[in-house]
């Protein structure tokens, strides 16, 4: 293989990466808005003690997906990225 064919090997690799990345980063972007109505939606209403326990268990577990995808979509094979 050339250097020509090892470079565009090497930037097919990138391109499908970033393309995984950029599916994983809307995942969160969805996760985020879900985060911010579940916040908004505790700040409007007069919640009990046990509804604002649920919200923050949902948030929290939301939290944790977050940091996941983010973490996982950094990896390519057995090297990291970021």
């Amino acid at each position: 293989m050339n250097e020509r064919e090892e470079l565009e090997k090497k930037l097919k690799e990138e391109l499908q990466w970033v393309k995984y990345r950029q599916r994983m980063l809307d995942v969160i972007d969805e996760k985020l808005i879900k985060m911010k109505n579940i916040a908004e939606q505790a700040k409007e209403k007069s919640l009990t003690e046990s509804e604002l326990r649920e919200l923050n268990i949902e948030l929290n577990n939301l939290s944790e997906q977050v940091k996941a995808i983010d973490s996982e979509s950094k990896i390519i094979s057995e090297r990291r990225i970021l």
